[in-house]
C-alpha cells in the first residue's frame, strides 16, 4: 500500500521496531537503576558498622530508620536509628550533598542522641583522584576530625575550613570538596537538634516497605 509515493507498510514497519527498541531501553534502564539503588543501599547499610561500634546498639539498624528534612538538600536524608536495650543510643545519617567539586557527595553522620558526632564517612563521591578523595577514610585521617564536635564545639561561627578562618582543616588543592563536606555535617547536626524528638518518636518507615 502506498500513500502518494510513501510506502505506508515498511514505515510502519519501522515505527513499531522503533517503538518496542524504546520501550525495551527504557525497561533496562528502570531494571539497571533499581539494582544500581539497591546496590548502593546495601553498601551504606555495610558501612553503618564501619561508623558506630557494634557495642552501642543491639537492634536491627536497618529496619529502623526514617526520613529527616535537611535544609539546603534536594530531597530527605534517611536517619537509621541505633538503640542499645530499647534506648535511643545514636543516630546515623544518610544524606547526599550536591556542593561538591564534581557533583554529589553521599555521606553517613553517625551522631549520638545529644547531638555529638561520633563519627563520619564517604560512601560516594567523584572528587578528583589525588586531591578531594582524600576525604576517604582509607586515603587520609582528615575526615575523623569531625568526631567529638557539635554545634557548640567548635561555636557557630567557626563551623568552616580553616581556608575560610573556621575550626576544620582544609585539604589542599581541594577547598570546595573540604567546605562541601563540612557544610553537610553541619547542616545535619542543625536538621536533628531541631527535629530530635519526631526522630525518635516516629514510626519506622520500613515497617510500610
Amino acid at each position: 500500500m502506498r500513500v502518494g509515493n510513501f510506502p505506508v507498510k515498511p514505515a510502519l514497519t519501522l515505527a513499531l521496531i522503533g517503538l518496542a527498541a524504546a520501550v525495551l531501553l527504557a525497561g533496562l534502564n528502570a531494571l539497571t537503576s533499581d539494582r544500581i539503588s539497591r546496590a548502593q543501599d546495601q553498601r551504606a547499610l555495610e558501612t553503618l558498622t564501619r561508623v558506630l561500634p557494634p557495642e552501642r546498639f543491639n537492634n536491627l539498624l536497618a529496619s529502623d530508620w526514617t526520613e529527616l528534612t535537611i535544609n539546603g538538600l534536594d530531597r530527605p536524608a534517611r536517619i537509621y536509628r541505633a538503640r542499645l536495650d530499647g534506648q535511643p543510643s545514636a543516630a546515623i545519617i544518610d544524606l547526599t550533598t550536591p556542593q561538591g567539586y564534581s557533583g554529589d557527595i553521599r555521606l553517613l553522620v553517625a551522631l549520638t542522641p545529644e547531638a555529638e558526632v561520633i563519627s563520619v564517612r564517604v560512601l560516594e563521591h567523584r572528587e578528583t583522584p589525588g586531591l578531594g578523595d582524600r576525604i576517604e577514610a582509607r586515603r587520609s585521617d582528615w575526615i575523623e576530625q569531625f568526631s567529638g564536635k557539635s554545634l557548640t564545639d567548635p561555636p557557630p561561627e567557626d563551623w568552616a575550613s580553616s581556608r575560610r578562618g573556621g575550626a576544620f582543616d582544609t585539604l589542599t588543592s581541594a577547598t570546595i570538596t573540604s567546605n562541601a563536606v563540612i557544610d553537610a555535617v553541619e547542616r545535619s547536626l542543625h536538621a536533628y537538634e531541631n527535629a530530635r524528638e519526631q526522630v525518635w518518636q516516629a514510626p519506622s518507615m520500613a515497617d510500610g516497605l
